[in-house]
């Protein structure tokens, strides 16, 4: 729920607008700041209200809360210039008529939504159903008062003084040197300015926008150093981001390389471990040469993996296959064919396997 001291254009009854959102960041960043700072920016709020009476004007004086009254004096007695300094001395923002209730005419009515963006413009066309008068012959303004997004329609206030009452008020201020910024109706609604645009005075213009741009200025020097440290800290958050991204990537590649090398020792260590199970071929020569009988001899040797061929001529060939199985370095021999008999020699030819015994690691 948003209370009715929010910032109006987050209430349901008021629209969006750039001057609300302005106000409300406006706001929002001087409320950090002290009162008499504050009220440095934001310039004086004071207005001055003038109100016709029998006895000629009387004049209030209203800041925050209700209106003061001011000495009574008789304008008509003092020259423009003496005028014109007793009101600048009063430093109003804002010099304001207010015309008696008892003149204005006040009605609510009912509209379209689609009317919100231009409300003087369709009262001014329906004025004359709307009250007894032509939208010439009156001085108004309205309000918007509650929004019915449902029935797309809007509730609201139109406030009008008589424009001939008016005129001569305003021509009486003006024979004194005095030109007010708006027309009200006395204990009317706050916002709602009876005078046209076309007869507003241009009063300090170039001031007041000066007084913005310092204060654009300012609020954004103040925003930039609340968001600075944001910034640093995304920025610094970034670039560590970007040193552990890398690191993972070097931690990623050693840890590649790691495996790599794991599997390479493992492999030489397996072949290491092979070579070590299986005993030496000039082992394997030497047991053969002592082992083998004095009449045997080999024409060829062959030795794949763990098996091991031979080939040749004894006297008594069917005798090696028990010399053989006497090896600590051999087992399992047999022949792998039939033995035969060499005429040219009177040998028997031989081809004898064995396994090469593999010592447990």
């Amino acid at each position: 729920m948003v209370s009715s001291s929010g910032p109006r254009f987050w209430q349901s009854n008021v629209h969006w607008s750039l001057a609300a959102g302005w106000h409300w960041w406006r706001d929002g960043l001087l409320g950090w700041l002290p009162v008499r700072v504050r009220g440095k920016f934001l310039g004086s709020s004071r207005r001055l209200i003038i109100k016709p009476d029998a006895d000629g004007w009387a004049l209030f004086r209203q800041e925050h809360g209700e209106p003061e009254p001011l000495p009574q004096q008789s304008w008509e007695s003092l020259d423009r210039e003496t005028r014109r300094k007793l009101i600048k001395a009063e430093r109003p923002a804002a010099i304001v008529l207010q015309m008696p209730a008892d003149r204005a005419l006040t009605r609510v009515v009912m509209l379209p939504m689609a009317a919100a963006s231009n409300l003087r413009q369709v009262l001014g066309y329906d004025m004359d159903r709307l009250t007894p008068f032509s939208a010439s012959q009156l001085y108004y303004d309205a309000l918007i008062l509650e929004r019915q997004p449902e029935q797309r329609r809007i509730r609201v206030e139109l406030s009008a003084l008589p424009r001939t009452e008016v005129d001569a008020v305003l021509e009486a201020l003006a024979a004194l040197g005095v030109a007010p910024d708006v027309v009200e109706v006395t204990e009317g609604r706050p916002g709602v300015n009876l005078l046209p645009a076309e007869k507003r005075p241009r009063r300090g213009v170039w001031p007041r926008r000066l007084q913005r741009t310092l204060i654009v200025i300012s609020l954004s020097l103040a925003l930039a150093a609340a968001l600075l440290p944001l910034w640093q800290y995304r920025t610094l958050v970034i670039g560590l981001q970007q040193q552990v991204d890398a690191l993972q990537r070097e931690s990623s590649q050693v840890l590649t390389l790691r495996e790599q090398l794991g599997k390479a020792v493992q492999s030489s260590r397996f072949l290491v471990q092979k070579k070590q199970s299986r005993p030496p071929v000039i082992e394997l020569l030497r047991e053969l040469t002592a082992i083998l009988p004095d009449n045997t001899w080999l024409e060829r040797l062959q030795i794949k993996g763990e098996t091991l061929q031979l080939i040749g001529q004894s006297a008594s060939a069917s005798a090696l296959v028990s010399v053989v199985e006497e090896s600590k370095l051999l087992g399992d021999a047999a022949f792998a064919s039939p033995v035969t008999n060499d005429r040219r020699t009177g040998k028997e030819r031989f081809v004898l396997g064995a396994r090469v015994v593999v010592e447990p690691q």
